[in-house]
């Protein structure tokens, strides 16, 4: 074949591309799950805010994070394993993640609690460090985490690691060229990088979890050339292989049923949780059923929905026991999260949220105080549900929890889903929304109507 028609049916293959690129993005565009950054309820799900606490006096996370268990902890969504020889990135599938995660939660326990002051660096530095053919693992935990509470959970409720007063989404825990064990993270509130030395002894642990790993072609979009430049660096790809995510049936964890003043054991069980008493007056709306005690009201939706608005707070029914005087982030998160976990565990057989998994979106800023926000994912996708957008907004101020919101949503596994399409006709998709920059995640949107959920690319 002469070079000129070799050249030939590179154009033309190059012009095919181009053509089943644009096709796939008007499908896209035309899909009514598409989720490009708050176009659908909810909102921004993983905004950030930056820090609005002032430092104060060192006080105990074990004062504020309530009773804990392994089972609930904030784990990440996705990792990545860094070897000689190349990288293997896990996402969307909590049962591998969960494997991993267990065999490495004593090295990062020991790494974040002998951390030592961090350093800012550059960006270029870190992505240097995550493209370093050199022992390494990265966690992305979706949302954002305060270290301290990360360190304390992970150590079994021991004190945080004061050196680390930040908020982050992102971390690696690496080898540097000269051997050092090296802790890399993106403080959330700022969106700077830092880098900590942790104790050396972790090197050999570090090279013993991944020996034997093998590079599946997951690389971050960074990384990943010209075709996926115009995502946020930092979107992991799969190396091609379109996602299955899995499907989901949906239901009301506590339906309100209609007995006169007995409205089922499930509604009586997580009124008493919420420190109300069942026998209290209550009366049915066309919507819903009210709790009343004295001026205090707790509102039920049929939907699912509750609500509380404390009416008095010189007395506060929620009291946050230990706090200091200008609470710092981690002390209002982890007593944010210490409160939804114990709501949500209201059943001994499984949480209301069925097989949802709770994570910590991050901070708003309210009139009187800061709102904490906590959602929902479901094997790493994150589940954008009615018009609150998450599974609970949780209000502090004054020392106190003085309102909240829950969307009570129950997720069972029903099988696998489609394929989504391939990331690179997503990408496509993306820009011709003009979602440069976004992230291309996969999530679930529930609005509240169905019986099932299943997942779609948005771009966040």
């Amino acid at each position: 074949m002469g070079n000129e028609k070799k050249r030939s049916l590179i154009e033309w293959g190059k012009n095919a591309l181009i053509v089943l690129l644009a096709l796939s993005a008007l499908y896209l565009l035309g899909r009514t799950q598409l989720y490009v950054d708050g176009a659908a309820s909810g909102g921004h799900l993983l905004s950030g805010l930056k820090s609005i606490f002032s430092e104060e006096e060192p006080v105990s996370p074990g004062q504020v994070l309530g009773d804990w268990s392994q089972g609930t902890l904030p784990r990440p969504v996705r990792m990545v394993v860094l070897t000689p020889q190349g990288s293997a990135g896990i996402q969307y599938d909590n049962t591998v993640l969960d494997s991993l995660f267990l065999e490495f939660t004593n090295p990062l326990a020991d790494a974040l609690t002998s951390a030592g002051t961090p350093q800012q660096v550059s960006e270029e530095a870190f992505r240097t460090a995550l493209s370093a053919q050199r022992p390494g693992i990265y966690l992305d935990f979706l949302g954002r985490v305060p270290l301290t509470n990360l360190t304390a959970w992970l150590s079994g409720g021991r004190a945080g690691n004061v050196e680390l007063p930040h908020s982050i989404r992102r971390m690696l825990l690496t080898l540097s060229e000269d051997g050092r064990v090296l802790l890399y993270f993106i403080d959330e509130n700022t969106g700077n990088c830092y880098v900590s030395e942790t104790a050396s002894d972790l090197a050999q642990r570090l090279e013993r979890f991944v020996a034997g790993v093998s590079p599946n072609g997951a690389a971050f979009a960074f990384q990943s050339g010209e075709a996926y430049a115009s995502l946020a660096p930092y979107t992991l790809l799969g190396g091609g292989v379109s996602p299955q995510p899995d499907r989901f049936s949906v239901t009301n964890p506590v339906p309100i049923t209609d007995g006169g003043e007995d409205y089922g054991d499930a509604f009586e069980a997580l009124v008493r949780s919420l420190s109300f008493q069942p026998q209290s007056m209550s009366y049915r709306s066309r919507d819903g059923v009210t709790i009343q005690e004295g001026s205090e009201k707790l509102r039920f939706s049929d939907s699912g929905q509750v609500t509380y608005e404390a009416a008095e707070r010189t007395d506060p029914r929620f009291p946050l026991q230990g706090l200091s005087q200008n609470p710092t982030e981690w002390e209002l998160v982890g007593s944010a999260w210490a409160f939804v976990e114990r709501v949500f565990q209201t059943s001994s057989a499984s949480p209301l949220c069925g097989d949802a998994r709770l994570y910590i979106q991050g901070l708003e800023e309210t009139e009187d105080g800061v709102a904490v926000l906590i959602g929902y994912q479901l094997d790493g996708a994150a589940v954008v549900v009615g018009q609150l957008g998450c599974a609970a907004r949780i209000e502090i101020s004054d020392g106190a929890i003085t309102g909240f919101q829950f969307q009570l949503r129950k997720y069972t596994y029903v099988q696998q889903g489609p394929q989504v399409l391939p990331e690179l006709q997503a990408t496509a998709a993306l820009e011709a929304q003009e979602a440069q920059g976004s992230e291309l995640l996969l999530y679930y949107y529930d609005d509240l109507r169905g019986d099932e959920v299943t997942a779609d690319w948005g771009a966040f």
